[in-house]
């Protein structure tokens, strides 16, 4: 229930934020709230993560790299692969800190402090 509310708040607030399509009636792993990071101008996810960390002490962190990316896969010969469209989500997505059990306080904060972050950026 609060993942949907925080994903409403900010589609509307923070167009640059393009979340996980969730149908209703459905649920997903809700220990993640991941986004893609569309930036406007020159700033970078690395950029809202940093700020969200320095001045709101909320650590989003980037998770799921693409398996052709590790040196392993690589060193393999599995490092050759043509994948754009998870190349671009990959190295503009983030996940922010999120649990079902956090309060209205806490699911307040997480957002209002989302959308400084990203109005700071634009």
């Amino acid at each position: 229930r609060y993942a949907r509310r925080i994903i409403e708040s900010l589609a509307e607030s923070c167009p640059e934020l393009e979340f996980q399509y969730i149908p209703t009636g459905s649920t997903h792993s809700y220990h993640l709230l991941c986004a893609k990071y569309d930036a406007v101008g020159s700033a970078t996810r690395d950029d809202l993560i940093r700020i969200l960390n320095t001045e709101f002490s909320i650590q989003p962190v980037v998770q799921y790299y693409p398996l052709y990316r590790y040196p392993l896969f690589v060193r393999a010969g599995m490092g050759d692969a043509h994948c754009p469209r998870t190349d671009e989500f990959f190295d503009n997505m983030l996940s922010f800190p999120f649990s079902e059990t956090y309060s209205d306080e806490d699911i307040a904060f997480l957002t209002s402090s989302i959308q400084s972050a990203v109005e700071s950026l634009r």
